[in-house]
């Protein structure tokens, strides 16, 4: 009788350890489970707010492009339109190399070095080194003027001192924009503008055959027809 009672409380044991161990097993699961979807919550979210960033950022994005597009734009119409041969859609900019007057040189040295610095590419004409520039110019400014002159896309400028003004309060940055960026020296005349003339190989002057019976000379020198003054011709890729 002992043995019996003593093997129905072992049972019993059994039974509600068994019984508490179910339940801590379904408690631990359901623990899990709370986890697992709490973790899946906040990666959802996480996801939608990744995309609801992004979409934006690429919205103002085409909005900020969009509104540099407008404002260089605006600022280009500030300007008087006067377009050089050649400058519809690029940068002209008339110079001088002389150092006779050095004020004039050191202003084409200013406007340059910030054509230079914006590293883009431009097209320069120097009026001391050809005549027809030198014209070219006062056609564009309705008279005699002094170099250095600036023209972007049509549209007249001016000389070192607007220039100057427009680089400090970055509104020359705008007005380059888009402009073609420097990749190298030209590769044909090295950055020169000019090139010697293959013809006269820079004398500016032809020997010709011309018989003259009062000094019976039968050769006489005359202009050279496919150069400048100075014996150059224009560089046909960056002027």
């Amino acid at each position: 009788m002992k043995g019996m009672k003593e093997r129905l409380v072992k049972k019993i044991k059994l039974i509600t350890t068994v019984k508490t161990l179910k339940q801590g097993l379904a408690l631990h699961k359901s623990t899990i489970d709370r986890t697992i979807h709490h973790l899946r919550d906040e990666i959802v979210a996480e996801s939608s707010q990744i995309k609801g960033c992004v979409t934006p950022t690429l919205l103002e994005l085409e909005d900020a492009e969009e509104q540099n597009l407008e404002e260089e734009r605006g600022i280009l119409l500030e300007f008087k339109e006067n377009c050089p041969p050649g400058g519809e859609d690029s940068v002209v900019f008339y110079t001088t190399g002389l150092r006779g007057v050095r004020k004039t040189f050191e202003a084409c040295r200013r406007v340059r070095f910030l054509l230079e610095n914006h590293q883009v590419m431009y097209r320069e004409r120097d009026v001391s080194m050809d005549s027809e520039f030198r014209e070219e110019m006062w056609r564009l400014l309705g008279g005699k003027a002094t170099s250095p002159r600036l023209f972007i896309r049509g549209r007249y400028i001016g000389g070192a001192e607007e220039v100057v003004a427009l680089n400090e309060n970055g509104k020359l940055k705008k007005l380059l924009e888009g402009i073609s960026q420097v990749d190298s020296p030209c590769e044909s005349c090295e950055n020169e503008r000019f090139l010697i003339c293959s013809s006269c190989n820079g004398s500016s002057k032809l020997l010709v055959d011309h018989h003259d019976e009062e000094t019976s000379n039968d050769n006489m020198w005359t202009r050279c027809r496919e150069c400048n003054e100075n014996g150059l011709v224009k560089c046909p890729l960056c002027t």
